[in-house]
Order: structure tokens, then C-alpha cells, then sequence
């Protein structure tokens, strides 16, 4: 249950953490996120040649350009950050919660429930934001239209990221359709650093490949310790079920000696006493496997379909305990606890195995 739910939070908060960034971004070389970030050139060419590579021909690309300014509605004003896009991706469309997807080109933006709680919009509402080109003049005012509100539960992007069109920020900054800041990708699974590596081989000079680790590294070192979490609980938990294997052996041989000693006086060799020892005790184990699986994966069908476990989104992210179905990892835990039960009960019964048929019978 630990790796699945660890595994499902991970996943689910990259996944989350995709809807803003992508599986991939393709920005200049050494060019950190930010609205800042140099506009650069991809020929017809380059992009065909990117669009054909795998795995990235299993998803979708879109351009697209960063901008931040100060959104002011109804006497209110917030820092917002503005991504646009040549068209709106999927993986946004299905964070929306009110009103409509907008109908790009034009000034219809998508904005979150948070900027419409705070500059009290309501979709069709209209607001403007100011921008700043030139230190030295006055800033850019810009007049959109809120088509439809989204709500992702990542409250450092929801609180002030807008979608609008690419065009209206390359309006802004005097640039034409075919300068961007980046190029995203999204995807149906996260993108290796293999993968990534292969991609930068093929890209000129001045661009480069950033995934979400590198943009985002503090989120995903936090992310990395559900891993620990998972390994310590593994281990304590594999110690307790060795140390009462190791109980257990020694009771049942106990509560058989007199068996047993009328097999020793009968031949039968200690070796030959262990090995029966264990294989008698294996069946409990494979018993206890089989009935602990079965109740962990009820529990966990019964988490992923009905979200029963809550969770602190504000913490966490997301509103419930998420499931992912690792059979590879649940079959190697299995197979770890089975070896390290049966293991440790190797000592106990070589030792309880020499004990004297003679003594046994006296005790009787």
C-alpha cells in the first residue's frame, strides 16, 4: 500500500505540474523560466525533424511565449503571469470548471477561480492588465475578456497564471509569429533524461531541453522523499515480520517436539528436520502473503474508485490519496518479505533441529 499510494502521489502531482510546464520544454540554452526569457527561431526543418523523433511523436507541440504584468479589475490589482499558446493544449482543457474554452485568436483568456475570487470576475467579465516594454516609459495596457475559469489545485501556478493567445504577447513585445520563447511539449507519460538527451542532440545551438526536475527542482527533492518514507516503512516493517517468523518457528517446533524427536530417533537427519521445518512454516507464509495482498488491494481499489482518504490540497495538491498499480514493485516486495521471512527463520530451526530425541522423552 505504501508504494502505491507513494508511487499515485508522485504521479498525480507530476501529471499537475505537466498542465503548466509540459512533459519537455524546449527554451534557449541556459535560459531559465521566467517571462524574460529570450526569443529564439526553430525552422520549418528543425521542428519537423523534433516532431519525428520518439517518443515525441506520441503527443502534441505548441509554441508558445511568456509575459507578466498586473491584472486590475473591480479596484483590484494582482501580479499575473501570462502563457500563451499558438492553441490551447488538451491537458488544460480538462481543468476547466465554469464557462467556455476561448476562441483564439482574439483577447479571451482562460484564468483560474483564484484570480476570479480576487479581482471578483466572473466569466464574459472584462479586465485589463498593464505590462511593462521599456523601464524608461509608461507602462502597456491591454484589454481582455474572461471566457472560462480552470482550477488545477496547484496554488502557486492558480494564483497567477492566465492562458491567453501567443499572438497577444507577441503583440506586446513587437515580435512576429514566428518568434516564441519556447516550444511544449506534452505527452501521455513523463520524459527520461535519456530521451531528453537524445532530443538536445538534434536541436541547434541556442536552444536546450528542460524537463520539470530542472525547473522546478525543490517540488520534485520533495517529491523524492515519499521514495524514503516508502523504503523505511518497507524495512521496519520486513524486520517485525522476520523477528515473529523467527518467534513463530520456534513455538511450533516446540509445540511438535515430541514429533519431531520420533523422527530423529527414527533417522531422519537434522538437515532433513530443518527442511521439513521450513516447508511446513512456508505454507503459513504464502497463507499470509496471499490474505494480506488480498486485503491491501481491496483497500486500494476501493481508495481509487472512491477517494475515501482525503488529503490537504493546499499541502499535497491533490483533494485525495491517489493509486497508482505498480505490479512490478508489488511483486518484487512480495518476493522480499517471502525471502527475508523464511531467511530468518533458517537460524532457529537449524539450532532447534540438534536438539537430543533422549531429552525430549525424559521432559514427557
Amino acid at each position: 500500500m505504501g508504494i502505491a499510494t507513494g508511487q499515485g502521489l508522485q504521479e498525480a502531482i507530476d501529471r499537475k505540474v505537466a498542465t503548466f510546464h509540459g512533459e519537455v520544454q524546449l527554451r534557449g540554452y541556459q535560459q531559465a523560466l521566467s517571462a524574460d526569457a529570450q526569443d529564439l527561431f526553430l525552422s520549418p526543418k528543425d521542428i519537423q525533424r523534433i516532431r519525428s523523433l520518439p517518443p515525441f511523436t506520441d503527443g502534441q507541440w505548441f509554441s508558445a511565449c511568456f509575459k507578466a504584468g498586473m491584472a486590475s479589475a473591480n479596484k483590484q490589482m494582482l501580479g499575473a503571469q501570462l502563457m500563451g499558446f499558438d492553441s490551447i493544449p488538451a491537458r488544460i482543457t480538462e481543468q476547466l470548471v465554469d464557462g467556455r474554452l476561448p476562441r483564439w485568436p482574439s483577447n479571451e483568456m482562460l484564468i483560474s477561480t483564484e484570480i476570479a475570487r480576487q479581482l471578483q470576475l466572473a466569466v464574459d467579465s472584462s479586465f485589463e492588465v498593464y505590462f511593462s516594454r521599456d523601464p524608461s516609459s509608461l507602462p502597456t495596457v491591454r484589454y481582455y475578456t474572461v471566457s472560462g475559469l480552470y482550477h488545477t489545485g496547484l496554488q502557486e501556478w492558480d494564483a497567477t497564471m492566465m492562458f491567453c493567445h501567443e499572438r497577444q504577447i507577441q503583440k506586446i513585445n513587437r515580435w512576429d509569429s514566428s518568434q516564441h520563447q519556447a516550444w511544449v511539449f506534452y505527452g501521455n507519460h513523463p520524459i527520461s533524461v535519456e530521451e531528453s538527451a537524445a532530443l538536445r542532440g538534434i536541436l541547434p545551438l541556442d536552444w536546450d531541453v528542460y524537463l520539470p526536475q530542472q525547473d522546478f527542482p525543490q517540488l520534485y527533492q520533495w517529491l523524492d522523499l515519499f521514495d524514503t518514507n516508502t523504503l523505511i516503512l518497507g524495512i521496519i516493517l520486513t524486520l517485525v515480520a522476520a523477528f515473529n517468523s523467527a518467534v513463530v518457528v520456534f513455538i511450533r517446533v516446540i509445540e511438535r517436539r515430541k514429533a519431531l524427536a520420533i523422527l530423529r530417533t527414527m533417522g531422519l537427519s537434522s538437515n532433513r528436520l530443518t527442511h521439513a521445518m521450513l516447508s511446513l512454516f512456508s505454507r503459513s507464509v504464502i497463507g499470509g502473503v496471499l490474505w494480506g495482498n488480498g486485503l491491501a488491494l481491496f483497500l486500494l481499489w476501493a481508495q481509487s474508485t472512491y477517494g475515501f482518504l482525503p488529503l490537504d490540497a493546499e499541502t499535497y495538491y491533490v483533494d485525495h490519496v491517489p493509486v497508482s498499480w505498480n505490479w512490478t514493485g508489488f511483486l518484487a516486495a512480495n518476493l522480499l518479505i517471502f525471502i527475508a521471512v523464511l531467511g530468518t527463520s533458517i537460524l532457529p530451526a537449524k539450532i532447534l533441529s540438534k536438539f537430543h530425541p533422549s531429552q525430549v522423552f525424559r521432559m514427557q
